[in-house]
């Protein structure tokens, strides 16, 4: 393959699907700064040829790495006429699955039992094994990206690799915005589950003092050491629904009166006591979507693996462990607790229960959110340190100075956007459907990208370029009907006069 691929084979002229991007001289030469990678690994000993391609015969060996060497802070140096600077990779393939199943279940997965009883139980488990497929999708042309140009590592490299400056500013933005919510959405949650253990104080006080506790968890800089977090995190998780399970096949619906009729199980479409409108299924279906994956976190976690090649391992295992969890949670869940489901699946349960499994999952709210902070703070820590800047990344009070910067910034952002607006909850739904369908859309993006000159060439290039635009049409959907849903939500919110106040010390109601 062409070092600077995708580019036109002698005498070929431009296709339509290329002049959808942008093929000029200065675009190629900007291949070079996400060609190559010089790597340093704790399992191999590397060489370091000077840039002129001429050697003096001598092996540099490199340093044997530690925990809290391993972030990726490399901009590549032949594109900028520095001196290419090694890069220690130190996440492993179970390490990379961690992280990304850290990003990926949280506390949400408890809200699946109110899918399942809004949709049904046959078309939820339809739905499920749809979008592992539109997951993995995603995830494995994100991948083929990474290895296409090592030097990539992040949505805001990719988006300046395709589309130029103008590019990498824009997906950095969606980045940026889509993650600083999700930590303010973390922190809420985190509120929640303290007044939940019994800390009666004002809920402003409970977030704030959350957000000091995720700050401070953020500050591992290498996937490798948060790693340990996320498999806690995910053990933390698992707890929470196997307890959860067994609890409601026990007690049954604790928010059931006497005079309820007796519980139903559907397997299509939804009960009378489950809102059953086209805006809630639609609602529903985007919840699902939003449940798998880790789209933002995979280019970064890429990044840091010490074997790049292994990542569509850990996502097949991400992948197939989100199938599992989602269906038998939802479905057992439903099973039962029939149309008495609530969302969360917890506020069905008793008063002892939802104490309990609140304090178990402190660990995945917390470590969810950090995962969330990681993303967006090695985005930035690159761009702090790009160009003549570089220098100092050698020295290590500048560096962890800006770091914690950084993430005093996105976390202090993420508190303010939580307690600003009153129905930040539903809110959060409105903002996935923009970005969360964004992201999906970029990876069919990436196929045609990469396909631009030879996207008919035979039939399995034919076949991806019409699964691409297949995707595109299905994220153009998600979009605007779960945007147009939330948004529904939201106005209904206000007619019910369930939204309150900024800054309240009073306990959200959505």
């Amino acid at each position: 393959m062409d070092t600077l691929a995708p580019s036109p084979a002698p005498g070929q002229n431009r296709t339509l699907l290329s002049r959808f991007f942008p093929n000029s001289d200065t675009n190629y030469i900007r291949r070079y700064k996400f060609l190559e990678e010089p790597v340093a690994s704790e399992a191999a000993s590397t060489v370091t040829p000077p840039l002129d391609g001429a050697s003096d015969g001598t092996e540099k060996h490199a340093p044997k790495t530690k925990l809290e060497d391993g972030i990726v802070e490399q901009v590549n140096g032949p594109y900028r006429g520095e001196i290419a600077k090694p890069v220690n990779r130190t996440l492993g393939f179970f390490g990379a699955f961690f992280n990304m199943i850290a990003y990926s279940i949280a506390l949400g997965i408890l809200s699946i039992p109110m899918i399942v009883a809004t949709i049904g139980m046959v078309p939820f488990v339809l739905l499920c094994c749809f979008f592992s497929f539109v997951a993995w999708y995603i995830g494995y042309n994100y991948w083929r990206i990474a290895m296409m140009y090592p030097g990539v590592q992040n949505l805001q490299q990719v988006g300046e690799l395709i589309f130029g400056p103008i590019g990498g500013v824009t997906f950095a933005t969606i980045q940026a915005i889509f993650s600083i919510f999700l930590q303010g959405n973390h922190v809420l949650l985190g509120g929640y589950a303290f007044y939940y253990l019994g800390w009666d104080a004002c809920m402003i006080v409970m977030v704030f003092v959350f957000t000091i506790i995720s700050f401070v968890f953020t500050l591992p800089r290498s996937y490798r050491l948060f790693s340990a977090f996320a498999a806690i995190s995910f053990t933390s998780i698992f707890t929470v629904v196997i307890i959860a399970m067994i609890a409601s096949g026990v007690t049954g619906p604790q928010n059931r009166d006497p005079t309820d009729p007796p519980m139903h199980i559907y397997a299509f479409g939804a009960a009378s006591r489950i809102p059953h409108r086209f805006l809630d299924g639609v609602l529903g279906v985007t919840n699902v979507f939003v449940s798998f994956g880790a789209i933002p976190a995979y280019l970064p976690v890429i990044a840091e693996m010490k074997q790049p090649k292994d990542f569509h391992r850990s996502l097949n295992l991400l992948i197939i462990v989100s199938f599992i969890m989602y269906t038998i949670v939802g479905c057992i869940m439903n099973y039962n607790l029939g149309q008495f489901t609530t969302s969360p699946s917890l506020g069905s349960l008793s008063k002892i229960m939802i104490k309990v499994s609140y304090g178990l999952a402190l660990p995945t709210i917390l470590v969810a959110g950090c995962a969330s902070g990681q993303v967006t703070g090695k985005m930035f820590m690159i761009n702090v340190f790009s160009g003549a800047r570089r220098r100092f990344l050698d020295n290590k009070l500048v560096t962890w100075t800006a770091w914690i910067l950084i993430n005093v910034v996105s976390w202090a952002l993420a508190f303010v956007l939580a307690e600003v607006i009153p129905f930040f909850s539903t809110f959060l739904g409105l903002e996935s459907s923009l970005f969360w369908s964004t992201f999906f859309s970029f990876a069919p993006i990436f196929y045609l990208w990469r396909h631009q000159f030879d996207c008919w060439s035979n039939w399995r290039n034919r076949l991806g370029t019409l699964v691409a635009l297949l995707m595109i049409g299905i994220a153009g959907f998600l979009l605007i009907a779960g945007t147009w849903a939330s948004a529904v939500s939201i106005r209904d919110l206000y007619k019910t006069g369930n939204v309150g106040s900024p800054f309240s010390c009073e306990m959200p109601s959505s």
